[in-house]
């Protein structure tokens, strides 16, 4: 089975809110608009390469209102980035934020097409085949990262980095994405935590959220079962509760439902789930 890891390590690297207050009559209570549900695209990579139409409407009826796409290169699955961004618009669901195959010497192209399909974020999703076996390495990719950065934000776009958890592993004494965070600008790079591989990774979401407030603009929001895979949200043993409620300090933005095995059922099924529980016990 192709992994999440696998396909993003074979991306061609040169090719390519929060709620805010409504405004109630004068005399009534302001009350808070909840925060956009959305979904990551992979969770469902098998249906939306046969049936996209039908997918997308399928995750409307669900309630999804917001969608992360991959594998944007000025188009998302081989249609016009704002043919299928209306695709989605006239389900009641938006795109701010892509994965894609972003690099220092493409990231000004991707950083145009991405303010012309009305994007808000670029991601770059893994390292996509940059070397990864010294912490020089990390902080080479630190200093593209920048870089990119630099580039999208002159189009205004900003640019963040999802994580797995081989960022995790200890190199000369130090967690590789601690050096990632120390070496990229906060006012250039922002950072989508994958809430499950941090977890996976021996790691606590919570103090990186304490260590490096407002950097995390977007959560990948993926539970994990007893058997280490990722399941429904709700089903497994991350506490998204406590991380929600630390969601300010964390700069949250967007959320992002994810998940890569589906031993309770289909991906259908599954993504429908975890929306209902996010919308009963976390916005």
């Amino acid at each position: 089975m192709t992994t999440r890891r696998d396909f993003l390590k074979n991306i061609t690297l040169v090719s390519g809110v929060l709620a805010t207050s409504s405004i109630h009559a004068e005399n009534e209570p302001v009350k808070k608009k909840k925060m956009k549900t959305g979904l990551q695209l992979w969770t469902i990579r098998d249906s939306i390469s046969t049936d996209l139409a039908g997918t997308l409407a399928a995750l409307s009826k669900i309630g999804y209102n917001s969608l992360e796409p991959f594998g944007f290169d000025g188009s998302f699955y081989k249609h016009p980035a704002r043919e299928f961004r209306k695709m989605c618009n006239d389900l009641g669901m938006d795109i701010t934020s892509t994965h894609c195959g972003i690099t220092a010497t493409n990231a000004a192209e991707y950083a145009e097409k991405a303010a012309e399909a009305g994007l808000e974020y670029l991601i770059l999703p893994s390292f996509s085949g940059r070397p990864e076996k010294t912490l020089d390495d990390f902080k080479k990719v630190a200093n593209e990262m920048n870089q990119i950065g630099e580039a999208t934000k002159k189009s205004g776009i900003t640019f963040g980095y999802h994580n797995h958890n081989f960022e995790f592993r200890p190199m000369e004494g130090k967690l590789p994405y601690d050096t990632l965070l120390a070496e990229t600008d906060p006012a250039l790079v922002s950072f989508q935590m994958d809430i499950f591989w941090v977890v996976k990774g021996g790691q606590d979401p919570l103090q990186y959220f304490e260590k490096h407030p407002g950097r995390f603009h977007t959560w990948h929001v993926k539970d994990m079962g007893n058997d280490g895979e990722s399941c429904i949200v709700g089903n497994g043993k991350i506490k998204f509760r406590d991380l929600m409620g630390q969601s300010k300090k964390a700069g949250l933005k967007r959320i992002f439902v994810e998940q890569e095995q589906y031993s309770e059922g289909t991906p259908i099924y599954c993504v429908e789930q975890s929306y209902k529980y996010i919308q009963k016990h976390l916005i």
